[in-house]
Order: structure tokens, then sequence, then C-alpha cells
């Protein structure tokens, strides 16, 4: 049997779902509906909860240009099918050893707490944390608790699972 590893998504990785556009490389779209479904071979997919309020707050920040009701009702309109991806959510907030690593993360100086529970989580769950927060891989190398932890963009990742079309 092969050895899975845990692949922990940054918020990034879900705002297409929602409707929000992100622009890593010309097959992103596509690609990333393969981690959604949880087809990478040797992975399998978490999403830490607070990924979720983060994308409300994206989805506020969109809202807030159009006035547009369309935008707010997303959330609710995706969420089921979000929820229905042989994907796993974890909910990093409720976690003790996540929690404690998330104030460690925000204590050496990153500012976005939603951030540190994300990063906490992959921490936690010993995984890939797929982020493309350049600040968030450099302050990680310098805490004792995520200083091993393996932190990839969406191209290094793609390149070392050397993703097909």
């Amino acid at each position: 049997m092969k050895n899975i590893k845990p692949l922990i998504l940054d918020t990034t990785f879900i705002l297409p779902l929602f409707g929000i556009k992100i622009k890593i490389d010309d097959d992103f779209e596509s690609d990333i509906k393969r981690v959604w479904k949880n087809e990478i071979d040797g992975y399998v997919v978490y999403l830490p909860s607070t990924c979720l309020i983060e994308t409300v707050f994206k989805l506020l920040n969109v809202y807030k240009k159009t006035n547009d009701f369309n935008v707010l009702d997303r959330y609710q309109m995706i969420l089921p099918t979000l929820l229905n991806l042989p994907i796993n959510i974890f909910n990093c907030e409720l976690n003790p050893k996540a929690s404690m690593i998330a104030s460690v993360i925000r204590h050496y100086g990153h500012p976005d707490f939603m951030d540190c529970w994300i990063a906490a989580t992959a921490a936690v769950l010993n995984g890939i944390f797929l982020s493309e927060d350049v600040e968030l891989k450099k302050n990680l190398k310098n805490i004792p608790e995520t200083k091993n932890l393996s932190v990839s963009s969406w191209k290094e990742f793609k390149m070392k699972i050397k993703m097909k079309k």
C-alpha cells in the first residue's frame, strides 16, 4: 500500500469554487478540480475550516464593490457542493494542538490569525501545506513548531507530482 500524505489547502485553492478567479497558471482551474475531487495519487486532501471564513470575507469584499446580492448568495449556494466533495474538513479552531501552534505562529509575528490556523493544521496533520503566501512560508521556517513543515506553491507542487492534463 502506498504512503498517503495529507495535502492541506490554503484558502486560495477553494476560491474558484465560489466564483473568485485565481490566475496561477493557464491550467489552474482544470487542475485544481482534480485536487477537489481528491484525485492526486498519494495524497488525501484537507481543508482547514477557517478557509471557509476567509472565503466569506473575500466574497464580502467583492460585494462591497458591486452591491450585488448574488455575490453574497454564492456562499450558501456553493457550500453544499463543497461539503459533498471527497475532501476532509479539519476544524482547526476546535483542535487544542492546532490552536496552540497557531498562537505560536502569531507570536512569532504573522499578523493574520486565519493563516496561522491554516498553517497549524498542516503542522498538526504533518502534511504538505499548499500555499501561495510567500511571507507566511518564510515565517514558518523560523518557528520551532513549523520549521520542518513542507510548504509548496501550486507550481512547486504541480512539478513535484508531474500533473498531467
